[in-house]
């Protein structure tokens, strides 16, 4: 009787082991938002659940989630759909303003169960850059077994990865500081995350319907630039140079 209730005890934790994984801080392959960070990721019985904590890049920061939001794997090319979130408003939902730049909010998003072999995650609330410049929570190659290294600081602001606020990038004055050693590793890195957001622009724009939607849009700006009084070559220039479309760029969400 002891035997088998020691027997049954084991087999219960492994059954808790098997269904019960999370990990905190998870390295990041590229992200679209650089506002944003993951903080943990846990997978039970049930769900796959991804905590997010964004932080206000100005006074006037939002956030708002779209329930398209879903996690791919390395398994395989399923998607993994959005079950249910807290603490974060849902389109159409009025947006959850900040107060202040700085001012932070934590939400959870729940999934379908991801399979137990998978060692990363896209998730993806849409490809791309909404019209208006915001950047939507696309993270790629997030680690399921690697966290993030300690991220490096300077007056208490963050310049290294792991913190989720974007890749430092040089802009002439510098940072008194490299984490990466030295500019040709920025380089190198800043690459690889550009290749990534534009290959999922262009994947995003492949689906049925976007390219026609695209044509209409850009036909719309160019009109515009018409009426207000630009020749149609001033008009079509411009429309190159700055029209609708996939772009690298990213904007506060």
């Amino acid at each position: 009787m002891k035997k088998a209730l020691i027997l049954s005890v084991v087999f219960s934790i492994s059954c808790l082991v098997s269904f019960a994984q999370s990990i905190l801080n998870p390295q990041v392959g590229t992200q679209d938002d650089g506002a944003c960070k993951i903080t943990k990721i846990e997978t039970d019985k049930l769900y796959t659940a991804v905590t997010f904590e964004a932080v206000a890049g100005s006074d006037s920061a939002w956030v708002q989630l779209n329930k398209e939001i879903y996690i791919q794997t390395d398994v395989g090319n399923a998607h993994y759909n959005y079950v249910k979130s807290e603490n974060i408003p849902m389109v159409p939902q009025p947006k959850h303003l900040f107060k202040k730049a700085g001012d932070k909010l934590e939400f959870k998003v729940y999934f379908q169960k991801i399979p137990p072999a998978s060692k990363t995650i896209d998730v993806i609330e849409r490809a791309g850059n909404g019209y208006d410049g915001s950047a939507y929570f696309n993270f790629y190659n997030v680690s399921l077994t690697e966290s993030e290294i300690t991220p490096k600081t300077i007056d208490g602001k963050i310049i290294g990865p792991g913190g989720g606020f974007g890749m430092p990038l040089p802009d002439g004055g510098g940072t008194g500081s490299d984490p990466f050693g030295g500019m040709g590793g920025i380089g190198g890195m800043y690459k690889n995350m550009m290749k990534g957001i534009m290959d999922a622009q262009i994947s995003y724009y492949k689906e049925p319907g976007k390219m026609a939607e695209l044509a209409k849009l850009n036909k719309q700006y160019f009109d515009a630039l018409v009426k207000e009084g630009f020749t149609e070559d001033q008009a079509l220039k411009l429309v190159a140079a700055s029209g609708l479309g996939p772009k690298s760029g990213m904007g506060d969400k």
